[in-house]
């Protein structure tokens, strides 16, 4: 990962080109890319939880405008390195050229054989 000194990010949930997600546990997240076992046991992450079990509210603005979530939000608009997730300085910082990659593999339903693959450069923000 590049030095969080150098470090960009655009956080794809504040830019709105990705949508919060809802874990099998009913929980409201930022995106899908939080749903895994390291990030929902991270500090931060355990701090959105505790506010954001969907059955226990009305409506999602409810979680949302928690101080929790609040908090979140500015320190990702703020670029607080320190108070934002590892997995959300990956997935939303700002790539340099030869970083920009997308792999496109598809499988023959039947076969389950590959039948084509395109490797490609792409900007991702």
């Amino acid at each position: 990962m590049v030095k969080e000194k150098k470090l960009k990010i655009n956080p794809r949930c504040i830019a709105g080109t990705m949508q919060a997600a809802v874990t099998n546990r009913g929980h409201l997240i930022p995106c899908c890319w939080l749903d895994d076992k390291n990030n929902l046991n991270h500090p931060i992450m355990k701090s959105l939880l505790k506010v954001s079990k969907i059955s226990e509210v009305d409506d999602i603005e409810q979680i949302v405008f928690t101080k929790e979530w609040i908090e979140f939000n500015k320190n990702l608009k703020e670029r607080n390195f320190d108070k934002i997730l590892p997995t959300c300085k990956h997935q939303c910082q700002v790539r340099e050229d030869r970083d920009k990659i997308k792999k496109e593999i598809f499988f023959d339903s039947k076969t389950g054989k590959m039948v084509w693959k395109n490797i490609r450069w792409k900007r991702y923000y």
